[in-house]
């Protein structure tokens, strides 16, 4: 198996095993057995049965995931795992929700063919891209939020290092699931904010 076949598939494994963490018998368990559990879970999710295992076949429905998504689910398994509160607080959570949304509005329509321009192929050059990358990671560390600029570190390293099948840097930042999680999260909490104004 290449490297990049392993990425991927670990990745959709991890979606997996957030949804055995979150049953309640996985909540029963100490943090020994949660780990045990994990550890099997994740041997039977990536074993192949006739060519085929339920990594595989999320990977047939929703393609690669993101590294971010593969960080976020690796945060929140770990959290199940061992009990322990949002590695991020609700600030660092929303401007990342809502930065990759308005991503997402950026690069998918237009490359699903709406308008000339195509945002996407900017990911392909990389240069220009990493650097307003590096200058946002430091414009947002002076504010105060340390969680996107994480994510631009992990995106551009796993770029450098061809960590996954794509050689578009947007890849490694964004993916579609994400983007349809993320857009949802953000229209939510702001119809939840104008609501409650208009309530005030």
């Amino acid at each position: 198996m290449l490297f990049t076949d392993w990425m991927g598939l670990s990745g959709l494994a991890l979606v997996w095993l957030l949804f055995a963490m979150r049953l309640p018998y996985a909540q029963r368990l100490d943090g020994k057995r949660r780990m045990l559990l994990a550890g099997l879970g994740y041997v039977v999710v990536m074993f192949p049965i006739a060519g085929w295992s339920l990594a595989i076949w999320l990977r047939g429905m929703v393609g690669d995931l993101s590294l971010t998504s593969m960080l976020l689910l690796s945060a929140a398994v770990f959290a199940r795992l061992f009990d322990l509160p949002p590695q991020w607080d609700a600030r660092e959570r929303s401007a990342l929700l809502g930065f990759l949304a308005v991503l997402a509005l950026l690069l998918y329509p237009f490359a699903l063919g709406l308008g000339a321009l195509d945002p996407y192929r900017s990911g392909y050059g990389g240069v220009a891209l990493l650097l307003m990358l590096a200058l946002l990671a430091l414009w947002l560390m002076r504010r105060g939020f340390y969680l996107l600029p994480l994510v631009f570190a992990v995106a551009a390293t796993g770029w450098s290092f061809n960590m996954l099948e794509s050689t578009n840097l947007w890849d490694y930042l964004i993916d579609a699931p994400l983007a349809i999680y993320a857009l949802w999260v953000t229209i939510k909490m702001n119809l939840l904010y104008a609501w409650r104004r208009s309530r005030a």
